[in-house]
């Protein structure tokens, strides 16, 4: 597997692709890995090309199964959505090849056999015409030249946002879209609606994007473009420092939002996940392995000994990453994995990801533990009856999941980090809550 996803693999493949094309290979760069023992393994790489002086870039995704049985089911998946269609990236789409003496496939972006209509979402002639209202191809076709599509993120199977920039005369138009498996995207557009009502009634607490529709075809649910940039990750910026107090807002908001879901987050259901993990843990990561079973016992005897909080409606992945930043107002993004759970689910969650993954000195756990007393105290104060008797486990839960992260990533010294994670998991769980 290592060998298939090496980037002179992958070079050779690109090269095989693109001859008698006129385009030529600039760089190879590996983005990112994913790991999930014992199964699967994908690797994401960005390639720059260039012809007469025009330049792409394109995303390629290698994917491999690492036991015959699921080599089996993956070969057999991609079949069935394209495998076998010519792989051109340059004039059509980079279906899959398949490689079956080696258990690994190659595909191009926007082909993604989780989103089968990726493609339409990035077609400027299909844009224009559900911008527009057009339906004649012809005037689609017209019209795709005030239509600047740029992809912003991809994450193979699981979803992709695209920025959309609108020549209407004058100064331009930014939307932007989000496409995802399933019907993620409608009811993401259901639940941020309602979110824009119950905002309203708190002006200043929660900012998010206004939802402008849920394009079915497409799978595609579309929002307005956010002035701003996301929070960095440099703990002492002054964006940082601000921040702790309107997430606290904006979370208390959503707590009192009353928006309905679909999706339970249990901690019983988030513990058994963790089981689950910590078998995978052992296929690459022992020592792990045993510190995270220990953590997960731990948690459960915590649970035990605590009753249930109150339940709320919850972002689901609140980071201080979530929140765009612009002349000191904040918008908090992506409500994809909104859901109810207990209300520490997501305090913990924020707590636990303002922890770097590798701190460049004092200053920047300082700047942490001072972020993490002024976010709860914040939420305390406009929420001073929120049962917040499981706090702890939700927060060392969290870390226990960023120990997962880690393994799925295999970045280099991913072992050391895991451990790290873990060992705060334990800090966390047995310490207080901040007054």
């Amino acid at each position: 597997m290592d060998a298939a996803t090496h980037e002179e693999s992958v070079a050779a493949f690109v090269d095989e692709t693109l001859a008698g094309t006129g385009w030529e290979v600039d760089s190879i760069r590996h983005r990112v890995d994913r790991v999930d023992p014992p199964n699967s393994y994908w690797s994401l790489f960005s390639i720059d090309i260039n012809k007469d002086g025009e330049e792409r870039n394109l995303r390629l995704v290698a994917k491999g199964a690492l036991n015959p049985e699921a080599w089996e089911q993956l070969s057999a998946r991609l079949i069935r959505h394209g495998a076998g269609n010519p792989c051109d990236p340059i004039n059509g789409l980079g279906y899959p090849r398949l490689f079956p003496e080696t258990q690994h496939a190659y595909w191009f972006y926007p082909y993604d056999p989780s989103m089968p209509n990726l493609p339409l979402a990035n077609d400027p002639a299909r844009m224009a015409g559900v911008l527009f209202g057009l339906d004649k191809a012809e005037d689609m076709q017209a019209a795709a030249e005030r239509v600047e599509i740029e992809r912003v993120r991809y994450l193979p199977e699981v979803g992709a946002i695209l920025r959309f920039t609108i020549d209407v005369g004058g100064a331009p138009t930014v939307i932007y879209g989000k496409v995802q498996p399933g019907q993620r995207g409608l009811r993401t557009n259901r639940i941020v609606e309602g979110l824009w009502q119950a905002s309203a009634k708190y002006p200043g607490y929660l900012n998010l994007p206004r939802p402008l529709g849920y394009v079915e075809e497409m799978g595609m649910l579309i929002e307005e473009g956010i002035r701003g940039k996301p929070v960095g990750e440099r703990r002492t910026s002054t964006q940082f420092a601000l921040m702790p107090e309107p997430a606290a807002e904006a979370l208390a908001v959503i707590h009192e939002s009353r928006v309905e879901n679909d999706e339970r987050i249990t901690i019983q259901n988030e513990l058994a996940r963790l089981d689950k993990v910590a078998e995978k843990f052992a296929y690459v990561h022992p020592e792990g392995h045993f510190l995270l079973k220990d953590l997960i016992t731990h948690m459960r005897e915590h649970v035990q000994k605590t009753p249930e909080e109150e339940w709320l409606p919850t972002h689901g992945d609140l980071k201080y990453d979530q929140f765009m930043f612009h002349n000191d107002r904040f918008t908090l993004l992506d409500f994809d994995y909104f859901a109810t759970a207990e209300t520490s689910y997501d305090l913990g969650k924020f707590c636990a990801y303002l922890v770097p993954t590798r701190p460049k000195d004092w200053r920047d756990s300082v700047a942490v533990e001072e972020a993490r007393v002024r976010f709860i105290r914040r939420y305390r104060e406009l929420r001073p009856h929120a049962t917040l008797q499981r706090f702890a486990v939700y927060e060392a839960l969290q870390f226990a999941l960023r120990s997962m992260a880690s393994m799925w990533g295999a970045k280099p010294g991913w072992h050391r980090t895991a451990e790290t994670y873990l060992v705060l998991g334990f800090e966390r769980l047995k310490s207080r809550l901040p007054d």
